[in-house]
């Protein structure tokens, strides 16, 4: 088993990519501490993968401390964080708000931000570990009306890249997962009625949450022991395309 007996956060894990990851950690032997801001929908994803559970509203850093007080009274440490929650955003730069940056900002980024930290300083005091944020393509290039999400997405990865240089030190490996276009409810409702087939990816269709779980599993285990400060697309070969779209 990869990751048998690791203690393992993952954030937003109870739809989509970080149901795929949580899900995959428990088959690799981790205690997968499932989140989520409604407490029913965490405790059954626990109860599944025989996890533990938390919910908390990451743009609020107080709950963030107290999520990480609860891993720290109940298991001691805590060995590898992903960090996967997203909130979307529909307007470009002319029409966002304050109020939507702020909203945005507060949940994409700063919430990895207080979540990487709470984490590396448990991980320090153990000797070392693995955190893993997931990105989008739209971070590396832009996309046409989604200007604050492909903003804190960008800010996402050098978020990780600073901190993979500042944790290292401490054996703590930092890299993130650009995830392509999934095949998930939330995909569903921003996209529409999507095909399985899309032309512009180079493998010719979209992915799914298990394939970037795949990923993520890999990165967080010891066969990915010398690999930090990298950032791995996931994405059908999409975003290093030329044939690619803009969004994503």
């Amino acid at each position: 088993m990869l990751l048998k007996d690791r203690v393992a956060l993952v954030t937003g894990s109870t739809n989509n990519i970080g149901l795929g990851i949580a899900r995959a950690f428990a088959r690799e032997g981790a205690k997968v501490m499932v989140h989520s801001r409604h407490q029913d929908e965490a405790k059954k994803i626990a109860e599944e993968i025989s996890g533990d559970y938390f919910a908390a509203d990451v743009a609020r850093p107080e709950q963030i401390e107290k999520m990480f007080a609860h891993i720290k009274s109940k298991h001691g440490r805590l060995d590898i964080l992903v960090n996967t929650i997203a909130h979307s955003s529909k307007n470009d730069i002319l029409e966002t708000t304050l109020e939507e940056w702020n909203q945005i900002m507060a949940i994409n980024l700063t919430g990895y931000f207080l979540n990487i930290q709470h984490a590396a300083r448990m991980m320090k005091e153990s000797g070392g570990g693995s955190i893993i944020n997931i990105s989008a393509g739209s971070g590396e290039r832009g996309s046409p009306g989604t200007a604050v999400y492909s903003i804190s997405k960008g800010a996402i990865n050098a978020l990780t890249r600073q901190a993979a240089v500042d944790l290292a030190p401490y054996k703590i490996r930092v890299n993130a997962v650009i995830s392509g276009i999934v095949g998930t409810p939330l995909g569903k409702r921003e996209m529409g009625d999507r095909k399985l087939e899309y032309p512009s990816i180079p493998l010719r269709r979209i992915g799914q949450p298990e394939e970037v779980a795949e990923a993520v599993l890999f990165l967080a285990s010891e066969k990915a022991g010398y690999i930090t400060n990298t950032i791995l697309p996931v994405d059908g070969g999409r975003m290093n395309s030329m044939g690619s779209a803009s969004r994503g």
